[in-house]
């Protein structure tokens, strides 16, 4: 009998891709490729954290806030990153959907979150489900 644990595979939208390398582009955010990789191993072996934004009855997906601290101000979670990712259990894949600057962005509305999630359904859920 193997002790395997099936790992979970990331995916991220096109919201998080263009923030993310917004980001990278300034000096002062020189080591979020790091901490945004090291979040993606936590999460490809099923560590997750963050405050539960789920509002629904779908038991199919779970949408979570992450708190990521900007390593290059060393001021905490206050002046960090917010990472909204969701989980697909029966799929074993996780959506970083949105990425965004504590400083810029207070919060991100939940309809807005709700495009989000829904656009990535789309891409994990096949057509008859």
């Amino acid at each position: 009998m193997s002790n395997y644990i099936q790992a979970y595979s990331v995916d991220t939208t096109d919201d998080f891709d263009k923030s993310a390398v917004r980001f990278v582009k300034k000096k002062k955010f020189r080591k979020l490729p790091n901490q945004i990789e090291n979040l993606i191993d936590d999460f490809e072996n099923g560590n997750f954290s963050g405050d539960l934004l789920t509002r629904h009855d779908n038991p199919a997906y779970e949408v979570y806030k992450k708190r990521l601290p900007n390593e290059d101000t060393q001021t905490g979670t206050s002046d960090g990153y917010r990472v909204i990712y969701m989980v697909v259990q029966e799929k074993r894949v996780v959506g970083l959907l949105a990425i965004y600057y504590k400083k810029e962005t207070d919060t991100l509305s939940d309809t807005y979150i709700q495009g989000l999630v829904d656009g990535f359904l789309i891409t994990v859920l096949p057509d008859d489900e």
